[in-house]
């Protein structure tokens, strides 16, 4: 059985588990009755902080790839990714955006791609920042915040790697030094490295770096936002100063495999966090239904739209995967 066969079938086992262990001591009436009584003034909210995020991730990407790209060009290729994520295994949505961006605009494909890498570092970074600000020391077990730092330790090890990458000297070193080693692998991954450092280079001025970091800051704070819009509509009552942690680290566990669009991992995680803050089980996965569904269905409906109206093929976008592996 091929490798990504081998993941995609762990991916789907993960997330029935963690969905039976997301449900299990539910009372399904209790969980009936706190969806039946949503309040409507804010069930709609969440998915407008959704659409405010895609609308700054897209911005954003749009400076970091330069080249005269516009705005609708990635927030087309942003959806179209995204609904990639949702309906195919092996999480190939980054590799589906840098290929819908080649379709319409003249950049090389292995350009778009490294321009993604670098777009999700910031993305990166910008969880980094919500979790060191809103995290609730004194709420967390002394386990749980152990872990935490872990984490954390290991995403800022992840971070410096690239800044150092940045460096053009340091850089070249490595890749040269890699080159030599008579393996695909091993090839693959040092011409990665002067593609990642070529584009850090163009955008690492101080003011370029703040800029794309307070953008991905205010990301994050708007899918928070989102997440407590959709606890206040299932009456979940929590301080909105814990929503971002919350947030921030239901994104980060988001790298456990799982099914197309995180079903499953979604709601154990969110569960999960939420019990931290005392959230009875059936409240917390109702607000894991309801704020799934606010990204879960607008990705889907116009990311499947514009795949059709940019005539792209499932098909293509999977055979490159195979070509932008490490």
């Amino acid at each position: 059985m091929k490798k990504h066969k081998i993941i995609t079938v762990i991916g789907f086992l993960v997330s029935i588990l963690l969905l039976y262990l997301s449900l299990k001591g539910i009372e399904f009436r209790q969980l009936f009755t706190t969806l039946k009584n949503a309040d409507m003034r804010f069930v709609f909210l969440p998915l407008l902080c959704v659409l405010l995020c895609l609308t700054l991730c897209a911005y954003r990407w749009s400076k970091v790839v330069g080249n005269g790209v516009r705005f609708r060009d990635t927030f087309i290729s942003v959806l179209i990714g995204l609904f990639i994520n949702n309906v195919l295994p092996a999480r190939i949505g980054e590799i589906a955006r840098g290929y819908a961006l080649t379709k319409r605009r003249d950049i090389s494909f292995t350009y778009s791609v490294t321009t993604v890498f670098v777009d999700r570092f910031f993305d990166l970074v910008g969880l980094l920042i919500i979790t060191f600000i809103f995290l609730p020391e004194d709420s967390l077990p002394k386990s749980i915040a152990r872990a935490i730092y872990m984490l954390l330790g290991l995403f800022i090890v992840c971070a410096t790697l690239l800044i150092i990458l940045s460096r053009e000297g340091i850089a070249d070193r490595i890749a040269n030094r890699l080159a030599r080693v008579n393996k695909p692998f091993i090839a693959r991954f040092s011409k990665r490295i002067v593609e990642i450092q070529q584009n850090l280079r163009r955008i690492s001025s101080p003011f370029n770096l703040v800029y794309f970091i307070a953008i991905a800051v205010i990301t994050w704070l708007l899918m928070s936002t989102g997440l407590y819009f959709a606890m206040l509509a299932l009456g979940v009552k929590i301080a909105f100063v814990k929503v971002p942690f919350i947030c921030a680290l239901l994104n980060m566990g988001l790298v456990i495999p799982s099914s197309p669009g995180y079903i499953g991992v979604y709601q154990f995680l969110l569960v999960y966090l939420l019990s931290i803050f005392n959230v009875p089980k059936y409240e917390a996965f109702a607000v894991s239904l309801v704020f799934h569904a606010s990204w879960y269905l607008p990705y889907n409906i116009f990311g499947a739209i514009f795949l059709m109206k940019e005539h792209l093929k499932i098909q293509d976008i999977q055979k490159l995967e195979d070509t932008t592996k490490v």
